[in-house]
């Protein structure tokens, strides 16, 4: 294993040059190309996959010799979708230092590929093994090949055919848990790590979903009966789900004409709306609703749910399963009970994705790699929601451990989605300036205010 990476370090080292020309994203004046990579690294001579890598020039008159780099969540998130979007939320942060977007392997322009929808129900393992192989057949790449690890030595070819002597990667959510299989491999090319929303390598994501969840949930219950109007507007709101949910298990409620809800169902909605504080801050309002029969506000939010999953074909990629059904990260073989209200959402999703992955190409994923290191000097900035039902700071343990020059900020209230909000942007661009955590003013968090509760 040392070999086999000594080797391709030698490899991104030995890269050949990428030029870049003149391109706009959306409105944003940016440099594009493209890169070749090995689809697979272990036949260097085999087929070539092309990667597409936008930078956005630092645009002060002093530039630093690294580059911020931003790994997109998902998985299957397209870095270069969301130029126009970092480039005006992190003006600041990008004076100095170009930004740097690749859409990792399998995404947007980098040979993505999105199984057809299926056109009936996939119910029995046959249609399922069926509607993966026709998939497979008209992908017509090696499917195994679209990991987390391949992803970040190609991000390392790139740095280094780009000149850059090293990164400040940012990532987001799944882009986080790229960012810290990119530090392990890449020690020596990564300046500093800022890390949002994220789960440590050696954290099994699905072992602790649903009392995440949970966790959440407390959260936003104890602030409702912090919040007197809210107290007064819902009490024992959070009561009234967990009877819902019992209920609508052994009988499921009809909530619109020809629309139906089982108590997992209603669960699975709510964890949803859990990881947005503009969601959540509706939830005691919809449940109370909910327990006396009115469904309009459940409709409301279960119609919206239903779009962004239609318009979203992210978990349709081949790299979406490629990396889901692989990774050790992922925890596919969690089981309960975890004696929530989300244990049978939890225990469906998995056995959903089990079905699939039972028939899906596997690759070897040396479990030694997807650990923390023991011990690096990098310094890693670490936000994480206070009320996220997904990757809470609890997923992030011993941080310190692992970082000495670390430091672990909770945002109270939040879920899982916070990077725009109030004075982050400032935080980070202080962070990646300054290149370690100490002395980093963080009082600005306090500052941060949630919205108010959704009363009628």
């Amino acid at each position: 294993m040392l070999l086999a990476t000594a080797a391709l370090a030698l490899a991104a080292a030995q890269a050949p040059a990428l030029t870049l020309k003149p391109c706009a994203v959306e409105s944003t004046r940016a440099r594009c190309g493209t890169y070749l990579v090995p689809e697979r690294y272990a036949k260097p001579q085999g087929r070539k996959i092309a990667l597409r890598v936008v930078v956005v020039p630092a645009w002060g008159k002093q530039k630093a010799p690294d580059a911020v780099a931003y790994l997109a969540g998902g998985p299957g998130g397209a870095a270069t979708d969301l130029t126009q979007m970092l480039a005006q939320e992190w003006p600041e942060l990008i004076q100095h230092r170009d930004l740097l977007l690749v859409d990792q392997r399998g995404t947007g322009n980098s040979n993505s590929f999105v199984c057809a929808k299926p056109t009936t129900a996939l119910g029995t393992s046959v249609q399922i093994g069926a509607y993966v192989a026709r998939c497979l057949a008209d992908f017509g790449g090696d499917a195994s090949q679209y990991g987390t690890r391949a992803a970040m030595e190609d991000l390392d070819r790139i740095r280094a055919a780009l000149g850059y002597r090293k990164l400040d990667v940012v990532g987001g959510s799944y882009g986080a848990t790229a960012a810290e299989m990119y530090l392990r491999l890449h020690p020596e090319s990564v300046r500093s790590v800022v890390l949002l929303g994220a789960t440590a390598l050696d954290v099994p994501f699905w072992d602790h979903w649903a009392t995440n969840a949970q966790h959440a949930l407390d959260q936003v219950a104890r602030r409702c009966d912090t919040d007197a109007a809210c107290h007064k507007a819902f009490p024992g709101w959070k009561a009234q789900l967990a009877r819902l949910v019992t209920r609508w298990n052994a009988h499921p409620a009809t909530v619109a004409r020809g629309t139906t809800l089982t108590g997992d169902q209603l669960a699975g909605l709510v964890q949803g709306m859990l990881l947005g504080l503009d969601q959540s801050v509706a939830l005691p309002h919809l449940v109370a609703r909910a327990a006396r029969g009115d469904y309009r506000a459940l409709n409301a939010a279960l119609a919206a749910a239903t779009s962004a999953e239609a318009a979203d074909d992210a978990s349709r990629l081949v790299m979406f399963w490629s990396i889901w059904c692989n990774e050790p990260w992922v925890g596919l073989g969690a089981a309960g009970p975890w004696h929530t209200i989300f244990d049978g959402a939890a225990a469906a999703s998995l056995a959903g994705y089990r079905r699939v992955c039972a028939v899906f190409p596997r690759r070897s994923e040396p479990r030694s790699l997807w650990t923390m290191p023991s011990s690096t000097r990098v310094p890693v900035l670490a936000l994480e929601g206070g009320a996220d039902p997904q990757d809470p700071a609890s997923n992030l343990p011993g941080l310190k451990r692992h970082f000495p020059d670390s430091r672990t900020i909770v945002l109270p209230w939040f879920g899982h989605h916070f990077s725009n909000s109030g004075c982050i942007a400032t935080l980070i661009t202080d962070f990646v300036e300054r290149g370690t955590t100490r002395g980093l003013d963080t009082m600005c968090v306090g500052g941060l205010i949630p919205p108010p509760f959704v009363l009628r």
